[in-house]
């Protein structure tokens, strides 16, 4: 008898408390709310993959019908317990607005394998995304950072280093100079795009 495969339930979450840095001339909360809807809208339009932002109520406004709205505090426990309903979870900072889906999908692939993934943040030590499988391993304790380099400390957890995977890098905006490394060859990042008219963005 032929066993139908199991649907694998998915979320990934947009950490609203990493704050895109704006660079000189652009006012910091209007640059930070224009790159945290361009993360969210990239984490909603991935196919079978739910999507939701962790942080207070202000990010209300920003989520889509059927978006959920995880509230603070915000840690790994915290994350985990309330996508309990999930076999795999993504986490990903608010201040990457041109991330490509395709690295968030390349994580939750490596999830198949792995039971952690991380997509490393490019030229600087943290993440541009992290995913897990829930329930998480026992292994995986406390809160993760994703401005440190989660790689080596997980290897240093997890009994096994097929256990830990890695995705493809990415970068964030951490700081103004950061504005430079925005893709414009890339579709959407349509809110970042439209306060940075006229600025050259050359890697």
């Amino acid at each position: 008898m032929r066993t139908e495969p199991t649907t694998v339930r998915r979320i990934a979450v947009v950490l609203a408390g990493h704050v895109a840095v704006p660079p000189p001339g652009i006012d910091p909360n209007a640059f930070a709310v224009a790159a945290l809807t361009d993360t969210y809208e990239v984490v909603h339009s991935l196919v079978d993959v739910d999507a939701a932002i962790a942080g207070d109520e202000t990010v209300e406004e920003l989520l889509w019908p059927g978006s959920r709205r995880l509230p603070p505090p915000v840690d790994l426990p915290g994350l985990t317990a309330a996508c309990a309903d999930y076999d795999q979870l993504v986490i990903v900072p608010g201040d990457a607005p041109d991330l490509p889906g395709l690295v968030l999908a390349k994580v939750f692939r490596a999830l198949q394998r792995a039971a952690v993934c991380v997509a490393p943040e490019r030229r600087r030590v943290g993440c541009a995304a992290f995913g897990l499988r829930l329930p998480p391993p026992a292994w995986l304790t406390g809160d993760v950072d994703l401005n440190r380099d989660l790689r080596s400390d997980l290897l240093g957890r997890a009994p096994r280093p097929n256990l830990v995977a890695t995705a493809p890098d990415w970068h964030r905006l951490r700081t103004p100079a950061d504005v430079h490394r925005l893709d414009p060859g890339l579709e959407g990042w349509e809110e970042t795009r439209a306060l940075l008219v006229g600025r050259q963005l050359q890697a």
